[in-house]
């Protein structure tokens, strides 16, 4: 949420930001033993790279993203008596098949791991820990842990906690340094607090930073919604999941594992493999090249059926320039609706698995005319005919699209549903039902005058209606938004609002209303035409009788408006279990009709609190970079104290002093 900086204001901040910086230095410790231990460091740092920055077999020894010029500082400054570690794990949020809990999780295991090994064999070793975006979550957790005794170290051993960009921002016992975040964490505090290590642990947060700094209380659908995706982990083994979890694994997609452009490649190896006539078909190729399909078919068929390629989602992909990856994710994804991947995949499966069998069975080859032999060939060539759409679309095409549709299902939840929310919050609902009501009344009557100039009003208060339903799909957010677990009840009245809005032609809606106000202006004109000119009854009359039918027309549609009931849409995510708690809607809340869901909404969402949801979208929420604004990426030009230092020179400045000070 974009906030005033006055002149004053930075100032102030940066004054905090210095006293802040001085009460941190001052609580350190002042004293590191020499390692007792021959090849150990006096100091173990440990970097945390965010989303995306790193993986899991990556170098520790090389530094990298956000957080690799406070490393090089270290380094350069210390030499080996600093070691450098950037911690290798996951750090993916819903495009690799895990979600982005099951991400900090490994995050999390992976850094307890290392620490207790360096502290057993180096016990006079000390230790820093820093963390950007998904790292700072992690080093945060790490830092609450050691610090309130279940850590993997001792509180005693820990310099300094560096925190950037941390979702779990607002903690207790975490200093605060540079302007103040208007807001708490995504994530949430953690609830115990930093223990032992307050006064050691220095957090700085843009406040344009969505991911470290939302005011939740003002916006419970979109807290709930972070809550949800950065807390709930994904299934087990069983793939059964409930409660939180259903949603948070429901929009992680396996594209990892696709080869998207090598498609048409794997197809060709496969038919060309059980093509041979001379006996040396190859079952490991045959099933090589299959498993390839079956796992580059199935999470794009799984994307098709979630309801996230809707055609929202697609026409806005379709409508980036041509060469980009949105633009090729909109061909692939047309390609692939044009194709029958469910059955595709499910022939792509049993090649692999009649394959398999048979080399386990010892078979290396297939003779040509066996039955297995004919019938592979058969599947294959049905196969190919299935996918035959995608098969024809460029492979740089493809293989560009992978980036955008892995995170399409979280891109798509988070855009409709904060803009069905901004929507509803600026409808004002009770006056649009009342003027529907009205208007065919005007029109029923001849009243050019009064037909006008509800028309008018109704015009103005479709507009953000008609905006809201052109960017999402209704019936798709009915069913997200009934998923969230939000105690306030705001996003399951807006689920059953949405509801009953997805049976509504509401573009026809406001094609008819702009249609009366025209016809009843050409009438008014007549009845009042400009100074010098006479009255003109009979012409009005004559407009008038044209605008019978549209007024028909216009009641006729109105009716799903004025007296739908809401329905509880499937919560069932494609491909999951429905949880039956969540499922749970009383008989009540099913009766209730658009005026009575709007009442609700409107005692639960303050003015204040529907301008924080348009403030939200305005910051554009991009759900690629995982809940973050453009200030998420920014923190190497955030000024955080009077001497001009930035975020980054800060943490460097700031750990570097904690480093020699105990020396």
């Amino acid at each position: 949420m974009q906030l005033p900086h006055s002149t004053t204001y930075r100032a102030v901040s940066l004054m905090v930001g210095t006293s802040v910086a001085i009460s941190v230095f001052v609580a350190t410790p002042l004293a590191i033993a020499s390692p007792a231990t021959s090849g150990c460091p006096s100091t173990f740092n440990l970097f945390i790279p965010g989303t995306w920055e790193t993986g899991e077999g990556s170098d520790p020894s090389i530094s990298v993203g956000m957080l690799r010029p406070i490393a090089d500082s270290l380094a350069g400054k210390h030499g080996s008596g600093a070691q450098i570690y950037t911690l290798p794990y996951m750090a993916r949020a819903f495009d690799n098949g895990k979600t982005y809990a099951d991400s900090k999780s490994d995050g999390l295991t992976r850094a307890q791991g290392v620490l207790s090994e360096i502290a057993a064999k180096c016990f006079a070793t000390k230790f820093t820990i820093t963390g950007y975006s998904q790292g700072a979550d992690i080093a945060g957790d790490l830092a609450s842990d050691i610090g309130n005794g279940s850590g993997p170290i001792k509180a005693e051993q820990v310099l300094a906690v560096g925190l950037l960009a941390d979702p779990g921002s607002g903690t207790d016992g975490e200093t605060v340094v540079g302007p103040p975040p208007s807001g708490k964490g995504i994530a949430d505090p953690r609830p115990q607090g930093m223990g032992k290590l307050s006064g050691r642990v220095a957090s700085i947060c843009d406040p344009k930073d969505l991911y470290c700094s939302i005011e939740k209380g003002s916006s419970p659908l979109l807290g709930s919604l972070g809550s949800v995706l950065t807390e709930a982990p994904g299934a087990g083994g069983d793939g059964q999941v409930g409660g939180d979890s259903r949603l948070a694994d429901a929009l992680a997609s396996d594209f990892p594992h696709t080869d998207l452009r090598g498609l048409a490649t794997a197809t060709g190896n496969l038919t060309s493999e059980l093509s041979r006539i001379d006996g040396s078909a190859d079952l490991q190729g045959i099933a090589t090249s299959a498993t390839l399909l079956a796992n580059t078919l199935k999470p794009l068929a799984e994307l098709l059926s979630s309801g996230a390629a809707n055609p929202v989602a697609n026409g806005q992909l379709a409508a980036a320039p041509a060469g980009t990856a949105e633009n090729n994710a909109s061909q692939v994804l047309d390609k692939a609706d044009k194709s029958d991947l469910s059955s595709a995949l499910s022939i792509a499966d049993s090649i692999a698995d009649t394959a398999s069998t048979l080399v386990s069975k010892g078979s290396t080859t297939l003779p040509d005319a066996s039955p297995d032999r004919i019938s592979l060939s058969a599947a294959a060539g049905t196969l190919q005919s299935q996918i035959a759409p995608l098969l024809l679309t460029p492979s740089d095409v493809l293989g560009s699209a992978s980036s955008v549709l892995s995170l399409l299902k979280p891109t798509v939840v988070v855009n409709q549903v904060l803009n069905f929310a901004t929507g509803v919050a600026s409808l004002d609902m009770p006056a649009i039902l009342a003027n529907l009501k009205l208007l065919p009344q005007k029109v029923a009557t001849l009243d050019a005058q009064g037909a006008h100039k509800v028309a008018g009003d109704l015009n103005n208060q479709f507009s953000p209606l008609v905006k809201m339903a052109a960017c999402v799909d209704l019936k798709w957010v009915s069913q997200i938004l009934w998923a969230i677990p939000d105690p306030s009840g705001y996003s399951q009245v807006a689920a059953l609002i949405a509801s009953i809005l997805a049976n509504v032609d509401i573009f026809k809606l406001a094609n008819l209303v702009g249609q009366v106000q025209e016809i009843a202006w050409v009438a008014v004109e007549k009845l009042l035409p400009p100074s010098g000119q006479f009255p003109d009854p009979l012409e009005a009359g004559a407009a008038m009788t044209g605008l019978v039918p549209v007024g028909l027309e216009l009641a006729s549609v109105a009716v799903d408006m004025l007296s739908g009931k809401a329905t509880k849409t499937d919560p069932a995510l494609p491909g999951k279990p429905a949880s039956t708690a969540m499922a749970a809607i009383s008989t009540q809340a099913q009766d209730m009709d658009l005026p009575a869901l709007a009442d609700s909404l409107t005692v639960m969402t303050s003015p204040q609190g529907a301008n924080d949801l348009a403030s939200l979208v305005r910051e554009g929420l991009d759900a690629a970079s995982f809940f973050t604004s453009g200030a998420h990426q920014n923190y190497n030009s955030l000024v955080v104290d009077n001497s001009g230092r930035n975020a980054i020179q800060w943490i460097a400045d700031w750990l570097n002093l904690q480093i020699s000070r105990g020396a």
